[in-house]
């Protein structure tokens, strides 16, 4: 059933989502949810296309365990060959530049698989933003000036957070091209991760430091 406030939601056309993989297929959901081939559609995203050889030397790990790895991605066609090379030497590129899953899906099935890989990929951003504050030195004071994390407290309908959700997707959808074209990408570009969480605000007891 419909409401006025669902009435605000922007047509298909200008649905900032439209361009985005809609992952439901619980078997490609699991065979993601591994953080190797995580890590593979990372490096693939950053500095892609990429062989086996190359994508094990930023991975880690053996090049015949990184081509299981990449094989295995295709057949979901999570990558794809870019052209040129044989057998380990051939170069691999994205085939999908986001990716949306769901884990209030009514398939309970496809619903257990995305909350299982969205563990995985919660896992990896914790780790960068981790990782940034503590090496945050190494990088130059316009990075630093522009990296850190924020917080707002809503008080809004659902509808009006779903709202939000779309114009603050629309915002960065508008950089998905230079991650599928390198060439795109304007001189002095980093490769930033924005990420944004949405959940209801609890004010929960506090927890006392390790001693």
């Amino acid at each position: 059933m419909s409401t006025p406030e669902r009435d605000s939601t922007p047509p298909a056309g200008d649905d900032p989502y439209a361009a985005m993989r809609n992952e439901t297929d619980p078997r490609a959901l699991r065979a993601l949810a591994h953080p190797t081939r995580i890590a593979l559609l990372e490096a693939l995203a950053v500095g892609g296309p990429l062989t086996a050889t190359e994508a094990a030397g930023i991975v880690g790990g053996t090049v015949p365990n990184v081509s299981y790895h990449l094989r295995t991605l295709a057949k979901y066609e999570y990558v794809v060959e870019a052209g040129g090379g044989t057998g380990r030497e051939r170069p691999w590129k994205l085939g999908a530049v986001s990716l949306r899953i769901d884990s209030e899906n009514p398939d309970l099935t496809v619903g257990h698989a995305a909350r299982a890989l969205g563990d995985v990929v919660l896992d990896r951003w914790w780790a960068r933003v981790r990782h940034y504050d503590s090496h945050r030195e190494q990088y130059p004071q316009a990075v630093r000036s522009v990296s850190g994390q924020s917080q707002f407290v809503l008080f809004a309908t659902t509808a009006e957070v779903e709202q939000a959700q779309r114009e603050i997707a629309s915002v960065l959808m508008r950089f998905t091209d230079r991650i599928d074209d390198p060439a795109a990408r304007p001189e002095g570009s980093v490769p930033f991760e924005v990420l944004t969480a949405t959940h209801p605000f609890e004010v929960l007891l506090p927890t006392e430091p390790e001693r």
